[in-house]
C-alpha cells in the first residue's frame, strides 16, 4: 500500500470494491446466516418462523432458499448489506490509510506488530460507526423479521427496543471484527513482503496480481478460521429481541448444541471474506 495515496481516493478504491463484492457475493453472507439462526433456535426466542426449514450444509441451504423463496431470495438483505459494506469498505480503508501515515514512518513497511494494531483498530472504528446498519443486515437475511426498508429497520428497533437494540451484539462483533482485521492485515502484509522478496530474488513479475490475490485468500482463510465463533455468537446475539450477553449466549451454545454449533456457517463465511478482502485489497493496492 502506498502511503502518497489521498484519502479520498482511498475511500473511493475501499467503496468501489465493496460495491462489487456485496452484489456478487451476497448469496453467501445470507446462506451463512440462515446456517447459524436454525429454526430451532429462532422459535427458543420467540421469534417468528417465515424462512425456510434449514437443514445440511451449505449446498442444501442454497438449494432449500431458492425453493421456497426463488433466486432472488439469496439477495435477500442485500440494501442493509450495500449501506454497510459500501460506506464501510471506504471508511475502513481510509482509516487504516490515516493509522500508518501516523504511525509508520514514510518509506517502511508495517512490522508485524504495526499491522495487527492498524489494522484492528481500523475495524474497531468503522465497526462502531456501522454496527446498527450491521443489526438490521443480520435480521433482514434471517428470514425471521418482515422489515420493508433500511430506514423503517433502524426506526423499528430503535422504537421496540431502544438505543440498545441498534447495538445488540456489540462485543461479539467487535471480538470478531477487531481481530479479523488485524490478523489479516498481518497475515496479508508478510504475505506481500515474502512474494516482493521471491519476485526480487528470481526476477519475476508474471502472474504477480495472481498470486498476490491468493496470498489476499490465504489470509482470509487463516484470519476466518480464527474468530469465526465469535461470528456465531454475534449473529445469534443480533437475530434475537431478548438481551442475552456474549457470554450466556456463547454459554447457552455449549451447552444446548454443543461446540461444533460454533463452525456453522463456516465455508460460506471463509468464501465470503477470503474473496472480498483479496478482491478489495487487490484493487486498493493497484
Amino acid at each position: 500500500m502506498t502511503q502518497k495515496k489521498s484519502l479520498p481516493a482511498t475511500f473511493m478504491a475501499g467503496a468501489v470494491s465493496g460495491t462489487c463484492s456485496t452484489l456478487l457475493l451476497q448469496p453467501l453472507d445470507l446462506v451463512k446466516t440462515r446456517l447459524q439462526v436454525r429454526t430451532a433456535a429462532a422459535s427458543s426466542c420467540g421469534l417468528s418462523t417465515n424462512a425456510a426449514v434449514v437443514r445440511g450444509g451449505m449446498i442444501a441451504t442454497f438449494t432449500t432458499v431458492v425453493q421456497h423463496e426463488k433466486i432472488s431470495g439469496l439477495w435477500r438483505g442485500l440494501s442493509p448489506s450495500l449501506s454497510r459494506c459500501v460506506p464501510g469498505v471506504g471508511l475502513y480503508f481510509t482509516t487504516l490509510t490515516a493509522l500508518q501515515q501516523k504511525v509508520v514512518p514514510e518509506g517502511r513497511k508495517p512490522s508485524a506488530v504495526e499491522a495487527l494494531a492498524i489494522g484492528g483498530l481500523a475495524r474497531s472504528l468503522t465497526c462502531g460507526a456501522l454496527l446498527p446498519i450491521t443489526v438490521v443486515k443480520t435480521r433482514f437475511e434471517s428470514g425471521h423479521f418482515q422489515y420493508s426498508s433500511v430506514f423503517g429497520a433502524l426506526r423499528n428497533v430503535k422504537t421496540q427496543e431502544g438505543f440498545r437494540g441498534l447495538y445488540s451484539g456489540c462485543s461479539a462483533t467487535l471480538l470478531r471484527d477487531a481481530p479479523f482485521s488485524g490478523l489479516y492485515y498481518l497475515f496479508y502484509s508478510e504475505g506481500k513482503k515474502a512474494l516482493d522478496d521471491f519476485h526480487q530474488r528470481h526476477g519475476m513479475q508474471d502472474f504477480h496480481t495472481v498470486l498476490q490475490f491468493g496470498v489476499g485468500l490465504l489470509a482470509g482463510v487463516l484470519s476466518c478460521g480464527i474468530t469465526h465463533p465469535a461470528d456465531v455468537i454475534k449473529t445469534r446475539l443480533q437475530s434475537q429481541v431478548t438481551r442475552l450477553s456474549t457470554l450466556s449466549v456463547a454459554r447457552q451454545i455449549h451447552q444446548n448444541e454443543g461446540v461444533a454449533t460454533f463452525l456453522h456457517g463456516f465455508a460460506p463465511r471463509v468464501l465470503r471474506r477470503s474473496i472480498n478482502a483479496a478482491l478489495a485489497w487487490t484493487l486498493f493496492d493497484h
